[in-house]
């Protein structure tokens, strides 16, 4: 009796064990997972004193039929805001009796009145910087304060320059698991992952048509630049030079405008800070060996160059070029093997 009842025990620790180890599994699985935000991705290039903006690729009015455009006032962007809510799906009233704009979006809610400097966010009264007002018979809003409370990220680049935009993925990944869904590039417009390793054939088929003349090499995807090796995508990479959108991101979330703290909370340490590489700063090399095959590979970040003696064909790139701001935003993405990474072919 008592053999049966250390058996009864012993199995019953057994299934504890297989219970943890697959919530342990399931959570691990959950964490280091490409979750896309729901709704429509957003992005919007908007210049000072222009009708128009960019939205997701296209050019458009502002304002559609009075030509409106966003000024500076006292340092803040103001602009009528109906077409860009309205575009990121929410909506936008106008009670002209009391004078107040009611704004609802994803859950989230903004009242301003005409004249106030206070807002209405949810439930909670808002101090603004500098009130709605009229300006030749059009309601115009402070961009910054209703874009950001209405969970979209914006930034001042300088130039008159400002671009909107709503995020791409949730923000799953932690620094220290890795796996192949790392060696890809995520479009939020289409919602596609380009890998490594897939063939022209593939990624033209994706984007519908077929980039021609190519320059050194590089094939352009409506901002992402895609180089091949025997038909075969061996480096991915996107530059800030060519475009203002967030739209290509790592599966991390890193895009560009991501500060350098952010980079490095995804991804840890670079080499360059390992290494203690002169001027580093301003760049984030990140080498992994790939492990296994098929479904069952992995990456393993290393911490240190490999010697020159290591095979490198199972090894890969995932690198970052900073500008010079005090929060180091990211204005370079590259994700290539090794031949690609460190020889550009």
């Amino acid at each position: 009796m008592r053999k049966i009842r250390i058996h009864a025990v012993a199995l019953f620790i057994l299934a504890c064990c297989l219970v943890v180890n697959n919530l342990v599994a399931a959570e691990l699985a959950e964490e280091n997972k490409l979750v896309p935000e729901e709704g429509v991705y957003a992005f919007f290039i908007l210049e000072i004193g222009s009708s128009t903006m960019i939205f997701n690729g296209k050019q458009e009015e502002i304002d559609p039929g009075y030509k409106t455009s966003p000024v500076l006032m006292s340092g803040k962007t103001l602009i009528p805001m109906r077409a860009i809510i309205e575009k990121l799906g929410g909506s936008l009233s106008w009670d002209a009796s009391q004078k107040k704009i009611y704004i609802t979006y994803n859950g989230k809610r903004i009242t301003l009145q005409i004249g106030s400097k206070t807002a209405v966010v949810g439930d909670s009264k808002v101090q603004l910087d500098l009130e709605a007002l009229v300006r030749k018979d059009r309601v115009m809003m402070p961009l910054r304060f209703v874009a950001e409370n209405l969970g979209c990220n914006v930034y001042w680049h300088g130039n008159n320059t400002i671009t909107i935009s709503t995020n791409a993925l949730k923000d799953t990944y932690s620094a220290d698991r890795f796996s192949v869904d790392d060696l890809s590039i995520y479009d939020a417009i289409l919602k596609k992952q380009i890998c490594l390793g897939m063939t022209k054939n593939e990624i033209d088929a994706i984007y519908g048509f077929k980039p021609e003349d190519p320059f050194m090499g590089r094939y352009e995807y409506e901002g992402l630049q895609v180089f091949y090796r025997d038909g075969v995508a061996a480096g991915l990479l996107v530059s800030s030079g060519e475009n203002l959108t967030t739209r290509f991101s790592t599966v991390r979330n890193v895009t560009f405008f991501s500060p350098k703290s952010y980079v490095r909370k995804k991804y840890g340490p670079s080499l360059e800070e390992v290494e203690d590489v002169p001027d580093g700063e301003r760049y984030g090399t990140y080498l992994f060996r790939k492990e296994g095959s098929g479904a069952e590979s992995t990456l393993v970040k290393l911490e240190a160059s490999p010697p020159l003696t290591e095979p490198k064909d199972n090894l890969y790139y995932v690198s970052f070029l900073y500008d010079e701001s005090k929060d180091r935003k990211v204005t370079f993405m590259l994700i290539g093997d090794y031949e690609f990474g460190m020889l550009g072919k």
